[in-house]
């Protein structure tokens, strides 16, 4: 998230294929790092790397079907695009754990070679060159943006654990000085960075906030879901809970991608407008049945409200994500969309912050008052565990209650995103 938007621009100046080899090979590099690492702490560098390269193919691919269909089709593209990319989340876990299982972890990274390679070869033999756009790039504006984000996001996910006061609320402010710089040298830049004037474009900035509100939404069910399957069958199944945890998750996670093609499919017919309001109502929708799960629910309401909420999720990938195309010159195209998957993954770390603080927080106030109850004098030891399993119902009791509040939360900030989906366009500006 922290580089994407400085990318997406130098893919917009320097042509958006070549800047798509670029990113493969630093991905490529990364991963042989990663294989090679022998310590934690050079595994966590090098997979920083890694990301660099890997997190902006997906806005310069979103960017080459900018240029590459016409507006008719750009829909469709943009859906199979969203379509391989949730589809390699869902499948990439499975992937990585047969693969270290029975190879071992060293082999995932160096799977990764040849994959590149692979994908060199089809963009070479089917990707054309695209436009190059003469413009300058305005690393200062970049460096300031990415101090801001990444101080933003350090904030929100470690004061959790290290505190607001002594840790959050000092890089928040770090994070707030360098974006206002940021702001200040973006508007003064002679050709900027982001060119703050595209928020002004309702379907921009509308396709942005609605892409924020659906990463809070969609962490929240990733987290929530596996943590519901270990807290509805603790102790019993305490042993087997994370592999419970992941059957039940994929039953949202598989509807994702479908949704995704449905997505652009329905976006092509009836515009992004209609199709984003349909996705964030069934995501609502599901989510909302999902925070009504008793302890004992079915597989089968299981399966039916997850499907319902994954198919909500990936039906608004396309709308937004076309709205953003639309909304701006092609000279643009690879830094719009850098800057729409930055907010989703802002959105998401928010939501987990979320998850982490205002969650522990209610929690510990429900459960104030009743601590685990300790043997007494004269208590049999039957009748202690008959204490202990009524006390036990009830810490299971509050951690279910909490999880239905995180459901509920997340139906409501779907519903919420419904207002900016009803303002996203599906126009094309001259450029």
């Amino acid at each position: 998230m922290i580089v994407l938007p400085l990318m997406g621009r130098i893919a917009d100046r320097f042509g958006h294929r070549r800047i798509y080899y670029l990113s493969l090979g630093i991905f490529a590099v990364g991963s042989l790092l990663c294989a090679l690492s022998t310590s934690l702490f050079g595994l966590v560098g090098f997979r920083a790397i890694q990301a660099v390269g890997g997190g902006a193919l997906v806005p310069v691919a979103m960017a080459v079907a900018g240029h590459s269909f016409t507006p008719r089709q750009r829909a469709v593209a943009l859906g199979v695009i969203g379509a391989a990319g949730e589809a390699g989340a869902v499948l990439g876990p499975i992937y990585g754990a047969v693969v270290g299982q029975f190879i071992g972890w060293r082999a995932i990274f160096y799977l990764n070679l040849p994959l590149v390679l692979v994908i060199f070869w089809l963009v070479h033999r089917y990707v054309g060159k695209g436009p190059r756009h003469p413009v300058r790039i305005d690393y200062r504006s970049g460096l300031l943006l990415a101090l801001g984000l990444g101080s933003a996001t350090f904030a929100i996910s470690g004061a959790g654990e290290l505190g607001w006061l002594t840790f959050g609320l000092p890089l928040l402010g770090v994070s707030l000085a360098c974006l206002v710089a940021f702001v200040f040298s973006d508007i003064h830049a002679a050709s900027p960075l982001v060119r703050i004037s595209m928020f002004a474009n309702r379907a921009f900035s509308s396709a942005n906030i609605a892409h924020f509100l659906l990463g809070i939404a969609m962490i929240t069910a990733l987290v929530q879901v596996p943590s519901f399957a270990y807290s509805s069958g603790w102790p019993e199944t305490s042993d087997s809970s994370p592999m419970i945890g992941g059957l039940l998750l994929i039953r949202l996670t598989l509807m994702i991608p479908v949704g995704a093609l449905v997505g652009g499919l329905l976006a092509r017919r009836w515009g992004g407008r209609l199709t984003a309001t349909l996705g964030f109502a069934m995501s609502a929708l599901g989510l909302w049945l999902t925070s009504r799960w008793p302890v004992d629910v079915g597989g089968l309401r299981q399966t039916i409200d997850l499907l319902i909420t994954g198919l909500g999720f990936g039906l608004v990938i396309a709308p937004i994500s076309l709205s953003v195309i639309n909304s701006v010159k092609k000279s643009r195209m690879a830094s719009a969309s850098a800057i729409l998957t930055s907010t989703r993954i802002l959105g998401m770390t928010a939501g987990l912050a979320a998850i982490n603080s205002w969650g522990i927080s209610r929690y510990r106030t429900i459960r104030a008052g009743d601590p685990l109850p300790l043997p007494g004098l004269g208590m049999t030891f039957s009748g202690y565990l008959d204490q202990l399993r009524i006390w036990e119902a009830r810490n299971v009791a509050a951690i279910l209650g909490v999880l239905s509040d995180f459901f509920l939360i997340a139906a409501v900030v779907c519903l919420l995103a419904i207002i900016p989906s009803l303002f996203l366009l599906g126009r094309t500006n001259s450029d």
